[in-house]
């Protein structure tokens, strides 16, 4: 329930689309993909997905926020 609604809440908010790293088996039945033309550098191409609300996959390398790179 929380995947469907944050995600919910990203089409409300006029988002194009997500990305997640993560199992794609898990992550495939709320419709994220992989898409070669999208990067994650040093993560294996089949664990960065991505799922897009309208329009078409964008494509380039992304980079998370530095916060994501925090340490305890």
């Amino acid at each position: 329930m929380l995947i469907t609604q944050a995600l919910a809440e990203l089409r409300a908010a006029g988002a194009v689309g997500c990305v997640v790293l993560g199992e794609p088996g898990y992550y495939s039945r709320f419709g994220f993909k992989g898409e070669p033309r999208l990067v994650l550098p040093d993560v294996p191409a089949e664990y960065f997905q991505a799922i897009v609300f309208n329009g078409t996959f964008p494509a380039g390398e992304v980079a998370y926020h530095a916060s994501f790179e925090a340490t305890a």
